[in-house]
């Protein structure tokens, strides 16, 4: 499928997970793209495989975000899409969570997305087909225990996407909100059977996720198919949200 043809992109977290599932589905559908993760030795292996341009980078840090994208725009030779899917989960009580802790959620959940989208402008502006694709989370619908900094830091994502919709239009700005996904970031209580059990029984289709349904999604809203949404809030979750 050639879907994505003649689309250049930028895809940040792309080391695992949503991201990785996502460079794989813009290449495997026409895209050039440029990788872009902080753990080298992951994007490394990734680039190879999809033998794509990649670039080290952590988006948390200031004045990351600019470097990054005046590279990769420099090896693209424009820039159509941007997709946002750097982030980290912390999960444990509010209480123990310190302000470093805030700060580093933030940091990389909300204001290294705000960076990119900031530093994507210039190029995003010559292209007549550009879009922002941010990945938000459930969380910042429906947060659950423990996910205090998290849900909150997502909530922004979700906020910041509505909100440069309608101030960058006609550049398309759109959220995807995942549910429960299997990815490095939830391994830690999805290797449980029990736990495995209990989280797909929380949606109707009584199914976990895959980073796959999410990849297909974001291909979706940076091809001409979507050429009419922009401010949507796309949540992927088999139902979690409405069960």
């Amino acid at each position: 499928m050639t879907r994505l043809a003649g689309i250049n992109a930028i895809i940040t977290g792309a080391a695992s997970g949503i991201g990785k599932s996502t460079a794989e589905r813009f290449v495997e559908q026409g895209a050039k793209i440029v990788v872009v993760d902080r753990d080298r030795a992951k994007l490394e292996r990734v680039a190879a495989e999809l033998n794509v341009e990649h670039i080290v980078g952590d988006l948390a840090q200031r004045g990351s975000p600019a470097a990054v994208v005046e590279e990769a725009v420099a090896r693209l030779g424009g820039l159509d899409t941007l997709v946002n899917a750097a982030g980290i989960l912390v999960s444990q009580p509010f209480e123990t969570i310190d302000e470093d802790l805030w700060e580093q959620v933030f940091a990389v959940n909300m204001f290294g997305v705000a960076s990119m989208c900031r530093a994507a402008l210039p190029a995003l502006r010559a292209s007549s087909k550009a879009s922002i694709i941010n990945i938000a989370s459930v969380n910042a619908l429906r947060p659950s225990e423990g996910t205090s900094a998290y849900s909150a830091s997502k909530a922004g994502v979700l906020m910041l996407s509505r909100s440069l919709a309608e101030e960058l239009a006609p550049i398309r700005v759109n959220a995807v909100c995942p549910g429960i996904v299997d990815t490095g970031m939830t391994e830690g209580f999805m290797s449980d059977p029990e736990i495995r059990t209990s989280i797909a029984a929380m949606n109707a289709l009584n199914t976990i996720g895959k980073p796959e349904d999410i990849a297909g999604v974001c291909a979706f809203l940076a091809s001409d198919d979507a050429r009419f949404i922009n401010g949507a809030q796309i949540t992927v979750d088999g139902g979690m949200t409405y069960s």
